[in-house]
């Protein structure tokens, strides 16, 4: 199961006797969950970018310590570390272009919710947030979906040492695993997307 966030079932009002309090103004509350889901969404893609980033950089140090065969280009008559073969250097070069750029992705969209919360143009903050609400979605859907993509790449890197708990690489793909799902799906971030 997950990990990297500290979820658990909870239940109130056994035998009838959870009592509600209004938090916030009557009739707002819809409102008031959607700015929390944003919230939450950019949170759960900044998940989906730490936890690629995690994977590759535990992916790059097995792949420098394991020493495996020798070089395909036979440069050299003795085995070489995995990081020198020319598959392995493309699955970690995939695992950090794509966190590289969801990393950017999220920069770009947290520069436009600073923005909307401080330019002194009520205008501009305006346009700022309506970009903002834009790419919540964008980087919670890309984020996450790529973020499971990199942590199998982890996996496949560390070959059948990536299923042994004890080098992480299999926790990560789980708590990748999880990310495209909670605080809703892709598909849910699709519809919002062009809703």
């Amino acid at each position: 199961g997950i990990k990297a966030s500290p979820t658990a079932v909870l239940q109130f009002g056994d035998h009838g006797g959870a009592i509600g309090h209004l938090i916030g103004e009557e009739n707002r509350g819809l409102e008031y969950m959607f700015i929390m889901m944003n919230a939450a969404r950019f949170a759960v893609g900044m998940q989906g970018v730490a936890l690629s980033d995690r994977a590759y950089q535990k992916a790059v140090a097995y792949a420098k310590d394991r020493v495996q065969s020798r070089p395909v280009d036979g440069s050299a008559k003795q085995a070489v570390s995995i990081i020198h073969h020319p598959d392995v250097r493309r699955m970690l070069s995939t695992m950090r272009a794509l966190t590289e750029g969801s990393r950017a992705l999220a920069y770009v969209a947290a520069s436009h919710s600073d923005l909307a919360h401080r330019h002194p143009d009520e205008a501009k903050r305006a346009e700022h947030q309506a970009i903002y609400e834009y790419l919540v979605p964008i980087v919670k859907g890309w984020s996450t979906e790529l973020s499971v993509d990199v942590a199998s790449l982890g996996v496949q890197v560390h070959g059948g040492m990536g299923f042994i708990e004890e080098t992480g690489a299999a926790q990560y793909y789980r708590d990748a695993r999880i990310l495209p799902i909670y605080e809703g799906t892709t598909a849910i971030q699709a519809n919002d997307l062009v809703g």
